[in-house]
């Protein structure tokens, strides 16, 4: 019940935060730029949180630690071109997300996914195609994985940046960089321990 109330909390003040910087965020130049990376500061906030309340440890799974709300950018396919990334928790410890497994946006009610042919779907964030707001490149300078990079979060309230049986802890501050085509750019950090997270201004 307790758990309840906290994500219910939660919701309505993404929803409230939403709603205020919808409203009164100013056009300027590079707002596309800014509204990508405040929607995903508000999105990395809601799966901390969301991990804080969700215990994903099962004494009788011995992958368990693959359900642990992640989110993680990729690339597009050739064909596409593009960089998205997506929400979820690995339920199939298959490695790839399907739609059912990821987190849906508060505000909207749409699923934060996409898969790699980076199709429009009216089902899905519209935040996740991060070429429709002219970004260029995403830098995770904690990347372990194959892909451009990954943030998990667990119960204990740590940051994980792969989701595998070594279990690698951040240790240090993560910069997630996001670089528009007019070379700008905007930094979010994530620290080790508490998860804490906050957009740099540079």
């Amino acid at each position: 019940m307790k758990k309840t109330f906290l994500i219910l909390e939660l919701v309505f003040v993404i929803v409230i935060l939403g709603i205020l910087y919808t409203v009164f965020t100013p056009k300027l130049p590079n707002y596309k730029l800014d509204e990508v990376t405040n929607r995903v500061l508000i999105y990395l906030n809601y799966v901390r949180y969301k991990a804080l309340i969700d215990d994903k440890f099962e004494t009788e799974a011995s992958e368990w630690f693959k359900g642990r709300w992640t989110m993680k950018f990729m690339r597009c396919d050739k064909n596409k071109g593009g960089i998205y990334f997506t929400i979820y928790s690995d339920i199939n410890a298959k490695g790839h997300p399907n739609k059912e497994e990821t987190l849906k946006d508060p505000l909207t009610n749409k699923y934060i996914f996409t898969s790699n042919s980076c199709k429009k779907n009216s089902e899905n964030s519209p935040f996740v195609l991060l070429k429709n707001y002219d970004i260029e490149d995403v830098q995770v300078s904690c990347n372990t994985t194959t892909s451009i990079g990954q943030i998990s979060f667990g119960v204990d309230g740590k940051v994980y940046t792969q989701l595998t049986s070594e279990n690698l802890e951040l240790k240090k501050p993560c910069t997630i960089r996001f670089v528009s085509k007019t070379k700008e750019f905007r930094d979010i950090k994530i620290y080790p321990k508490t998860g804490y997270i906050e957009k740099i201004y540079n």
